[in-house]
């Protein structure tokens, strides 16, 4: 049996002020890195740096997109668009460079020439975990990221000036590194830890690079020393580029026993640690003494189970909604009546955070008999007895959400019936509580309403191991950074810009829509008579959709700007009150990301011609 990889952090390293700051959790010498055990545990820090990442840092980047939009607890704050002091921005430029500066000195160690397999190995591991760094951080901040070129051991001034470089310099380092861990890494067959970077996951990635290479070639970039970017990389054309993406994926899918779970759900079960499906992800565990820093993915987006809503048919013909407590009759041990009152916080319906709502278009997105729907979005509330158990009575339904619009009558009909007293009812919530459903023909259409805080809570990333208490901060469930349907998704992509025609994308993505319908045949509905890169762009996201990776898609894919616009609308209320929203922030500017002021004042030789353009950096 395999065992999970507990990651450690004790590289000593010198903080050099706030930059690049690393804890030191041991006394150990430079020496010990050169032992067998101090090289496996300098490895193991590495992996300790995704953590940091993935925490919730990269989750939160994901945010300013056309998926989700701000809940309550954030209804007012946009910093995700455009405030170069987002705390996020500056932890990921942080820890990213942390992980790159412990690769660096660990690959010194080891050398160019590893005298053995276990050093061989590392060195894949160093590389693999070096090139998703850099690959980060060129596609979040393009040329004008840091390039580390020295190698440090001690805090020197040299260290705090920004080493800016090319996309393409970027990318032929990443390229390099990625191409030796797919020479060097075993399979993850011959793993015994899991977690741990193989050679699956090192083709897996590159596959993904080399997409984004090929979203260089956008006409937007025409002019820019990006453009084409293929080219100056090595291919001969965009159809090599594709093919050896497809191939590498094509690889994945069949060499490695890879295979995707029965149930779309049962992926994101906090207990599946193991998952075949998972090609990488970041481990965590219910042990608190190896889960540090622990996970919180799983808060921004549950909503206020507490809460029901209220539906209001104003004069001038308009819905709105508003919120009251949600209480229902229910009976005791003795079958007396009494109030209940449904908890804020609960391990099986999450820690109520409020950060995001999944938005109209993500969760109309689906077809009613695909069944990730309603595995990604929360429909039915029962009875939680305790805040740390599953429901005792899994029929006992105290709120129904279903992903439909409901009548004013309906709404009247289950709150009467609710203060009759009956210990059986329950309220109805409809997806015309939560967004503007007026007129399918508005321009408010979608928008969500204005309470932003009743909404169907993203389930798909719950952590039902919190079992300390319903309001537990910290989470065990991993994060899983690339599994088997991308590849098929991939393997589609390619085959629609090979020029292979409908059948041929239809056909790679079979496997993917097998699991979601009963009936393969109701799969139909997603087809199209053309092609395009929307359909590539909602295949992605119907499956894969807020998986850490919902900025890199609409980046490579130069669809940023135009799906914020078109599925991120204001409803009539908020337009009223004239409501700041994301779709009123975008632009073109935003396919970079601003450098964070936490790093621009730890740079000493930076200048404001160094920083992307179209944002606020005060007086520098």
């Amino acid at each position: 049996m395999k065992k999970v990889f507990f990651y450690i952090l004790i590289i000593s390293l010198s903080a050099c002020q706030n930059f690049l700051e690393e804890e030191s959790k041991s006394q150990m010498t430079e020496n010990y890195y050169y032992t067998d055990q101090g090289l496996y545990e300098g490895v193991a820090s590495i992996y300790t740096v995704c953590r940091e990442l993935y925490q919730h840092h990269m989750f939160r980047l994901n945010y300013y997109g056309d998926l989700v939009e701000n809940a309550s607890s954030m209804n007012n704050s946009y910093d995700q668009a455009a405030n170069v002091n987002w705390d996020t921005l500056n932890n990921i430029f942080a820890r990213l460079h942390k992980g790159i500066m412990i690769a660096n000195r660990l690959e010194n160690i080891i050398g160019e020439q590893p005298e053995d397999r276990v050093k061989e190995i590392y060195l894949g591991e160093i590389r693999f975990l070096r090139s998703h760094f850099y690959q980060i951080q060129v596609e979040v901040w393009g040329k004008y990221g840091h390039y580390q070129e020295g190698i440090y051991s001690e805090y020197t001034p040299e260290m705090l000036n920004i080493n800016q470089q090319s996309v393409e310099f970027f990318y032929t380092q990443i390229l390099k590194d990625i191409d030796y861990a797919i020479s060097y890494l075993p399979p993850k067959g011959e793993i015994n830890e899991t977690g741990r970077a193989s050679q699956g996951a090192a083709k897996a990635l590159k596959a993904r690079y080399l997409l984004a290479i090929a979203g260089y070639s956008h006409s937007d970039y025409s002019g820019q020393p990006e453009y084409n970017l293929y080219d100056k990389l090595g291919y001969s054309s965009l159809e090599s580029l594709y093919t050896e993406a497809k191939n590498l994926a094509l690889s994945v899918i069949n060499d490695y026993g890879y295979r995707m779970e029965d149930e779309y759900s049962k992926v994101f079960d906090a207990y599946n640690k193991t998952s075949n499906e998972d090609i990488w992800a970041i481990q965590w565990t219910t042990d608190k003494m190896f889960n540090d820093p622990p996970s919180y993915i799983h808060r921004p987006g549950v909503g206020r189970t507490s809460e029901t809503l209220i539906l209001h048919q104003n004069s001038n013909g308009t819905t709105t909604a508003s919120t009251k407590s949600l209480v229902v009759t229910r009976l005791n041990e003795v079958g007396s009546p009494f109030n209940y009152v449904m908890p804020a916080h609960s391990m099986y319906y999450g820690r109520e955070y409020r950060h995001i709502m999944p938005n109209f278009h993500w969760i109309t997105m689906y077809s009613e008999k695909d069944k990730r729907q309603k595995a990604n979005f929360e429909t039915v509330y029962l009875k939680i007895d305790d805040d740390k158990a599953a429901p005792f009575n899994m029929t006992d339904t105290v709120c129904y959400m279903p992903i439909r619009k409901i009548t004013a009558a309906e709404d009247k009909q289950h709150d009467e019936w609710v203060a009759s007293g009956d210990p059986k009812a329950y309220f109805l919530d409809g997806l015309n509580e939560v967004f503007d459903m007026d007129d399918p023909t508005s321009e408010y259409y979608g928008g969500p309403l204005k309470h932003r805080s009743r909404y169907y809570s993203l389930k798909k990333f719950y952590d039902r191991s919190r079992t300390e208490m319903g309001k537990q901060e910290e989470g065990n469930a991993n994060a899983i950074i690339i599994r088997l349907p991308e590849m098929y998704l991939i393997v589609a992509e390619c085959n629609w810009k090979l020029n292979l025609g409908n059948a041929a994308v239809y056909e790679a993505l079979m496997p993917i829509w097998e699991r979601s319908f009963d009936d393969i045949n109701d799969a139909n509905v997603y087809k199209q008579e053309n092609i395009d890169i929307d359909f590539i762009i909602d295949e992605n996201q119907r499956e894969l959709g807020m998986e850490h990776n919902n900025f890199f898609l609409l980046k490579r894919t130069r669809k940023l700007v135009e799906r914020i616009k078109k599925y991120n609308p204001k409803s009539r209320e908020e337009s009223i009150d004239n409501i700041q929203r994301w779709k009123d922030y975008v632009n073109d500017n935003h396919y970079i990301k601003p450098l964070p002021s936490g790093q621009i004042n730890n740079f000493k030789n930076i200048t404001k011609e160094m920083l992307p353009p179209g944002y606020d950096y005060g007086s520098l």
